[in-house]
Formats: structure tokens, C-alpha cells, sequence
């Protein structure tokens, strides 16, 4: 009898795995075509998918190109920049670090980086290596992340934090946060004298054998190297997705692979492919285990499926988590959790994205009933590439059998409008008072604020420039003493899709003045001519 309901446990197991494998695969040619189908709505150069179970993989394909007209498919084994799906291994990477007692998460930030200040004292005394990895410290959304458009190495990002206000309630309140993922990368580099690069390789892709993923700035070396432009010649160049941004009239622009994603490697540094991704989420969906080694501790996996915060500020028009079919967001360690569908016939779902310069990519993940799915992309940002999560509802809708939604359709409406409206408040403002500019003279000189730093305005042959940290750009005039400034050439980060301005005017001691719309944080948000 005992022997009887052991084998049970394994039986109802493979009953479950059969069943999930056969949902998918009774839908899965109409997923595929739905692909090739609308991907050209999103002016997307390429993207590759992965399915998978905990043993079997369903798709591992590419579709479209790796550098935008040019005859370069996109495989399984195309080598993606996925930005933010890297906080996912840098939370495991956490859990296995504590197994080996080289920290332990409950442990204070500043006994791993004494330089970490942040505006709330209490805060800075009392967040521990969890709250680094929790979106939970209490700062704004993003807080930080305009301190690496300006330019700034991750020392003077840290020395520089606390100059950047709270609002939020820590522990209680979700805002994401780029910086505190990047913080947590120099924790484990403090604490183990290793690069995040070598943590990376020693504890996820060699004993994962994912041979084409790395962690770090190697990939931009590898792409340019004089060897890779040579085998370019014959077409043999290495297997690697270019980065795209989308101009004002929607056609896709190849940016290369900006440098921005590896200011902090452990935030938003890993680089992979579509089989790999296969690997490392069947590793998740096994608790933890590849092959016979078990990798991230289960323990610790489990406890990053917990949610310790809630996204309770989530807009009816969000296309990220569309309340319709999303309720119960919350955070736990490197994944965010949610049950997803309607009136009772719904799936809890694990997930994470990713959107930095250029690419865009999606995660999640069903454990219960044990199917994983990767998408990556190599065009822009959140802004402009909500493709991922289209996919996304499409593939839940129908495991679920739900009535049919044409999410495609409707993103690319909700993206349509949400550009119109901006671009019509800026017109409206310039024609409500047209006005000439002054002369170059009263704009041009060095600027200081106490967050940021320097920033000069300068002439060049084309007309005026913004410089700051050995970047530069134009700036082209609007009306009066407001210019566009060209975002994306200063850092890359920045979309020709999203309108970046400067505005010109005098303080009260009669002091010309400068507001940069993409350098908006801390609590004087003004730049003050020195000269």
C-alpha cells in the first residue's frame, strides 16, 4: 500500500506535464503564425521565442532579422541584449551566494557598501540585501536612472543617491528601481572579490552549459571586433541581434549594442539567447535543478515567488499588467507574480521584462502547471515595443480557452493615441505664443547643478550643443528659449519616438538658467550658468 501511494505522486506528475504539453501543442501553430503575422505591425527588425515544460522544449525559434535590411535571420541561438530579464539570475545568483554563507539577504546593505546613503536615514540604517532585490525601498519609480543618462560611473551613482528625495513608504509601497539591483551587483562584488561577469559564468551559464550567454560589456567587443567585420564580409559574422529604435514615422533605425545596459551588469548586463533562456527557465520550473545538480537552492527559489510588496497603483488603461485580465500584482525576488484571466478561470503567473536601449523582452512563467515562455526583441524600450506582452496575453488566452482578444490591434491603437496627445500638448503650447529665440550667446556657457554636475552649452558647426561627461548631442530650437534635444545621440538610451527638450530663462539674480527634461530628479531639478 505504501509503495502504491508513492508512485502516485510521480504519475499524477506526468499526468499534469502531458496535459500542458497537449494544451499548448493544440494551439501552438496558431501562436506561431500569429507571430509572423503581426510582428510587422511593430516595425520589429527581430525577436526569438522559447516554450518549454519542466522537460521538454515545445519552440525554440526565430523570426525576422538581426540588423534591420539586411539578410541576417534570427535563430535560436542569436545572442540578444534582454536588459532587465537579467534581475531574475541576479536574485538567484543572491540565494545561492547565501547557501554558501558568503552573506545572508537579512544582512544590512551597508555592511557590504559602507557608501551607501540614501536621503531617508532610517532607510539607509535599515534596508537589507532583500529590499535591494524587492523593489520595495521607497523611492520614486526609477529613481537614479537619470544619474546614467547623464553619464555617471556606478561610484558617483552611489555617492550621488542620496541626493535623490523619497516618496514613497519603505517596504509598503512597489516602485521599481534599476539602481538597487545594480547596488545589490556591487554587494556581491564586495563581498566575493569576484566581477558580477564572473559570478555570472561560475554559478549560472557553466553549470547550466548555457555556453552563449555572458554577463557584461564582452558582447559589444566580440560585435566590434576587426576579426567579426571581416568574417562580415563572407556573411559568417557572429550570430548576435543588433539593437533598433523606431523613428517618428515608425520605421525601425539600427542603434548597434549601447553601453548603457552594463553600467550595472547585475540590473540589466546579461546577454542570451532564445535555447538558453529554454534552460534556465526549465531550471526554474524544476525548482531549482538541472539535470542531477541542484543549482539555486529551492528554498530560495521558492521564497522569490513570494510577493513582498503589491503594485496597487496600476492605471484601467495599463498595458503592462491590463487590469481586465491581471489582479494581485505583487513582487517577490527577480520575478513579479499575478493571477492572470476571468471570473475564476485563472493561472498564477511569474514574470519579469525587460526594456532598456534598443530591445525589449518578456519572461513567465506557469509552475503549477509547469510551461515557461521567453520572448526577446531587438527594439526599443517599453515606449515603443509593448510586443512581448501582446504575445504574452495571447498565449495565456488561449491555454486558458478564453474568448478571443485582439490585443495586437489594441496595443497598437492604445501606442498610437498615447503619442498623438503628446505630440499634440507640445504643439499647442508652441502656438499659443510663438516667439523667435535669443541670440546664441545668452544659451552658451558651463551649467552646474548639485546632483547632475556640469553641463555645457557650446557652438557647434551645425548649431548649438549639450555636453556633459564627454557626451554630446543637438539641440534644435522649438519656440523662444525652448530647444528639442536630441536624447539619443547624448546616450543612446533615449528613443527618437519620445520628445526631449531643454528650456532656457533668468533667476531672480538675473542668472541664466537651463531645465534638461530627461535630468529631473533631486530637489533642484535647475542648472545655474556659472560663466
Amino acid at each position: 500500500m505504501l509503495k502504491r501511494l508513492l508512485i502516485l505522486p510521480v504519475l499524477s506528475v506526468f499526468l499534469s506535464a502531458a496535459t500542458t504539453e497537449q494544451l499548448i501543442d493544440n494551439f501552438l501553430h496558431k501562436f506561431d503564425e500569429y507571430i509572423q503575422k503581426t510582428m510587422p505591425d511593430w516595425a520589429i527588425p527581430g525577436i526569438a521565442v522559447v516554450i518549454v515544460t519542466p522537460s521538454k522544449v515545445l519552440l525554440c525559434k526565430g523570426y525576422g532579422t538581426r540588423e534591420v535590411g539586411k539578410n541576417k535571420p534570427v535563430n535560436e541561438h542569436t545572442i540578444f541584449q534582454i536588459a532587465s530579464l537579467t534581475k531574475n539570475f541576479t536574485a538567484s545568483i543572491a540565494g545561492i551566494l547565501e547557501s554558501k554563507q558568503i552573506f545572508s539577504l537579512q544582512d544590512l546593505v551597508k555592511k557590504y557598501l559602507p557608501e551607501f546613503n540614501l536621503a531617508n536615514k532610517e532607510v539607509t540604517e535599515k534596508a537589507t540585501l532583500q529590499d535591494l532585490i524587492s523593489h520595495r525601498m521607497g523611492m520614486d519609480q526609477f529613481a537614479g536612472d537619470t544619474l546614467m543618462k547623464i553619464g555617471l560611473a556606478p561610484k558617483q551613482i552611489v555617492e550621488k543617491f542620496g541626493m535623490i528625495p523619497f516618496n514613497k513608504r519603505f517596504r509598503d509601497d512597489y516602485t521599481y528601481s534599476n539602481q538597487m539591483f545594480g547596488f545589490m551587483g556591487l554587494v556581491m562584488e564586495n563581498a566575493t572579490h569576484k566581477k558580477f561577469s564572473e559570478l555570472f559564468d561560475e554559478y549560472i551559464s557553466k553549470p547550466l552549459g548555457m555556453n552563449r550567454s555572458t554577463a557584461g560589456d564582452s558582447l559589444i567587443d566580440t560585435e566590434k571586433s576587426l576579426w567579426n567585420k571581416f568574417k562580415a564580409l563572407f556573411g559568417k559574422d557572429e550570430n548576435i541581434a543588433l539593437c533598433h529604435d523606431k523613428t517618428p514615422e515608425g520605421h525601425a533605425v539600427c542603434i548597434g549594442l549601447p553601453k548603457l545596459v552594463y553600467v550595472f551588469p547585475a540590473t540589466s548586463g546579461v546577454n542570451t539567447t532564445a535555447h538558453d533562456l529554454g534552460i534556465w527557465l526549465q531550471c526554474q520550473l524544476n525548482d531549482g535543478r538541472h539535470e542531477n545538480q541542484q543549482i539555486v537552492p529551492k528554498a530560495h527559489i521558492q521564497a522569490m515567488r513570494q510577493a513582498v510588496v503589491y503594485h496597487n497603483t496600476i492605471k484601467p488603461t495599463d498595458m503592462q499588467f491590463p487590469p481586465e485580465v491581471m489582479k494581485n500584482v505583487g513582487y517577490g525576488m527577480g520575478w513579479f507574480s499575478y493571477d492572470y484571466g476571468k471570473e475564476g478561470n485563472t493561472l498564477q503567473i511569474f514574470e519579469h521584462m525587460g526594456g532598456y536601449a534598443g530591445q525589449r523582452s518578456l519572461t513567465f512563467m506557469c509552475h503549477s502547471e509547469g510551461f515557461a515562455v521567453a520572448i526577446i526583441s531587438n527594439l526599443g524600450n517599453f515606449n515603443i515595443n509593448l510586443y512581448p506582452e501582446v504575445l504574452r496575453n495571447v498565449f495565456l488566452d488561449c491555454f486558458l480557452n478564453l474568448e478571443e482578444c485582439d490585443w495586437n490591434t489594441e496595443y497598437v491603437k492604445r501606442k498610437a493615441v498615447y503619442y498623438k496627445k503628446l505630440n499634440n500638448q507640445r504643439s499647442a503650447k508652441k502656438l499659443m505664443k510663438l516667439l523667435p529665440k535669443h541670440d546664441d550667446k545668452f544659451y552658451i556657457g558651463t551649467y552646474f547643478n548639485e546632483l547632475y554636475g556640469e553641463i555645457e552649452i557650446t557652438s557647434g558647426p551645425n548649431g548649438l550643443e549639450f555636453k556633459a561627461n564627454n557626451n554630446s548631442c543637438a539641440i534644435v530650437h522649438w519656440n523662444e528659449d525652448e530647444f528639442n534635444l536630441n536624447g539619443w545621440e547624448f546616450n543612446g538610451n533615449m528613443s527618437r519616438s519620445d520628445p526631449n527638450f531643454i528650456e532656457f530663462g533668468k533667476n531672480e539674480k538675473g542668472q541664466t538658467i537651463a531645465y534638461v527634461s530627461f535630468l529631473f530628479e533631486g530637489i533642484d531639478t535647475i542648472f545655474t550658468r556659472k560663466n
